[in-house]
């Protein structure tokens, strides 16, 4: 047999496998290949990459919804909280989450965690509470530049296991500099008990004169810097 002939045959043979391989898996819409989409969905998503122990991993139910499917997703994650929360300061509670992710015709259009955590857009759900954040620490530093810029850094409190941070804004009036740092909490949720910290640091820019004293209010906590 010529060595053209042996490489046709090759060819075919390896070209009639992948024929068969892709037969045998699940197309994305259908119940199968769905449930693969929301668990990867899942494990892709923020919360989970974060802290999320794997072997806790379970689907627990599968429910028909126009064109398509929605499965309840459950994990634990070694703190409380949504969402990627590097520069926080986490207390180490195992927390138990359940997620509701729908897939139609091969894609996610809803994901909601506990309730209260839209998956998709990485937010809180609108029933929320924004309230002043408690702060523990402030402490402002000149950073190595020229002209020599002023930065913050803010350790405020969160109340408990839902609790996240929300936003900081800053005003300024002459020497005065007002910094008010946020936090959100999900309404009518019973969350972990358990406190914990989140850590800002905040560039305030150049514009200060040498040999001036400011005053820096952040919410309820009052500090002064003289500029260098």
């Amino acid at each position: 047999m010529s060595i053209i002939r042996l490489i046709r045959i090759s060819a075919l043979l390896v070209i009639l496998a992948l024929i068969g391989a892709a037969c045998t898996q699940s197309p994305a819409g259908s119940r199968e290949g769905s449930q693969r989409v929301a668990e990867e969905f899942v494990r892709l998503e923020t919360t989970f990459r974060f802290d999320g122990i794997p072997e806790t991993f379970e689907l627990t139910s599968t429910t028909s919804v126009a064109n398509g499917w929605k499965y309840t997703i459950e994990f634990d994650s070694q703190h409380a909280g949504y969402g990627n929360r590097s520069g926080q300061i986490l207390a180490q509670v195992i927390t138990h989450h359940t997620a509701e992710v729908t897939v139609q015709a091969g894609l996610v259009t809803t994901a909601i965690m506990d309730g209260v955590w839209d998956m998709m857009n990485q937010r809180m759900l609108n029933d929320v509470e924004i309230s002043l954040a408690p702060i523990h620490e402030v402490e402002v530093y000149f950073m190595e530049s020229f002209p020599i810029q002023v930065g913050v850094y803010i350790k405020g409190g969160l109340r408990d296991g839902c609790t996240t941070f929300n936003d900081i804004k800053t005003a300024r009036e002459g020497s005065t500099i007002d910094i008010e740092v946020t936090t959100q909490h999900p309404r009518g949720i019973s969350c972990p008990p358990v406190y914990a910290y989140f850590e800002k640091n905040l560039n305030l820019g150049s514009d200060f004169t040498q040999g001036s004293t400011y005053i820096l209010n952040v919410n309820d906590y009052t500090t002064t810097f003289e500029m260098p």
